[in-house]
Order: C-alpha cells, then structure tokens, then sequence
C-alpha cells in the first residue's frame, strides 16, 4: 500500500520541461494580448479626456437654465474652466479649477478647436486676466480667450468662434466636429460636436488622412 502511494507521489507534478514549454507558451500569448490591452487603455484615455468636455458643457447648460444666469466654457491648454457670469448682486466667477483632459505627469491627449481654427500649442496657458496679473476675484474670460457661452435659455452663443456643420461629424467615419481630441502614439480621435441647442455629443473615429 505504502509502495503505491509513494509511487503516485512520484509521477505527480510538472517535469522541469514542461515547466518551460508552458512559461514559452505564456510568454508567447502575452506578446499577442499586450498590444491588445494597450490599445484598450488608450482608447480609454480619449474617452476619458471626451467626458470630461461633454460633461463640463452640460454641466454648465444646466447651471444656466436652471440659474437663469449666463456660463461659459473655457478653453485652455490644459484643459477646460466653467465660468459664471455676473448677475444682480452676483459677481460671476470660475466654478472650480481647471478641468485637465490628461492624468497627471502624462500628456497623452491633445485636443484642437476647429471652430476657432486654434491647435492646443495656440491655446493660452492661463486666462489673459491671469497674465494681467488681476486678483483671482478679477479673474474672467478675456477678447484673447477662447471660450462658448451658455445662455439662460440653454442655447448657445459661439461668440468668434464658428459652429462647424453637423452633416460632418454624423458621417461614418466621422470627418469635422467643433473640437478634435488628438492621442499620442495613435490614429484614433475624438470628435466633439457642440450643437447650437447647447447639446454636445462625441464620436470616436480614425484621425483624418
């Protein structure tokens, strides 16, 4: 009985070659999956930078229909500001800080405003009242500033800004949009169409050739 055992004992277990056919063939399928995962997570990044600019434009719609008070959207390099306008007794003023379309330390996404024909390296860092050196109650959208207004009826005022067609950003793939979001390393984009209504939608797409 006891010889038995000992020799089940022996044939359980992994000889030391099957142990390296089956790290090879893990190392193998990794290569395969890798690029795959990557490209997931990149997608990801541009979704993410998406969101944040159609959630910022409905957040400031709602704020402007529900407040019966004028927003704005702001863009800057980085990224995007909410700002509130003067009513009443009311100042105005930035609604929170700066709405970063990368995660912090990376810069993967870039984004461009094709209404304004304005490329992100175009793009101020800061508002031009920053640059003025105003106190931060003084601060506010400024003639060099890019930016589309919410009014109180939630529609929108593109100010010198052009609205770029819709006919454009429905096509499949899709070929123009208010704002583009370029991905480092990539070919994939996003297009961000800003209705006059104050609806703003996104598409996924391939950079146009």
């Amino acid at each position: 009985m006891e010889m038995n055992i000992t020799a089940d004992r022996s044939r359980s277990g992994f000889t030391l070659v099957e142990m390296i056919v089956t790290i090879g063939i893990i190392i193998v399928a990794a290569g395969f999956i890798a690029p795959a995962v990557s490209a997931i997570f990149q997608d990801r990044r541009i979704e993410n930078a998406a969101a944040i600019i159609v959630s910022t434009f409905h957040e400031a719609r709602n704020n402007a229909v529900t407040k019966k008070q004028e927003y704005s959207v702001v863009f800057l390099k980085s990224g995007l500001r909410m700002y509130r306008h003067p009513k009443g007794n009311d100042k105005g003023g930035f609604v929170g800080g700066l709405r970063s379309i990368n995660v912090r330390d990376g810069e993967h996404i870039s984004y461009e405003v094709l209404s304004s024909d304005t490329s992100v390296d175009e793009m101020p860092v800061d508002l031009q009242s920053q640059r003025e050196e105003k106190r931060q109650t003084h601060w506010k959208p400024g003639r060099e500033d890019i930016f589309v207004k919410l009014l109180k009826d939630g529609t929108i005022d593109f100010g010198k800004l052009d609205d770029i067609p819709s006919y454009r950003f429905q096509s499949d793939p899709p070929s123009g949009g208010d704002l583009i979001l370029h991905q480092k390393g990539s070919r994939t984009a996003c297009y961000i169409d800003i209705r006059p209504t104050g609806r703003v939608m996104s598409k996924i797409g391939e950079e146009e050739s």
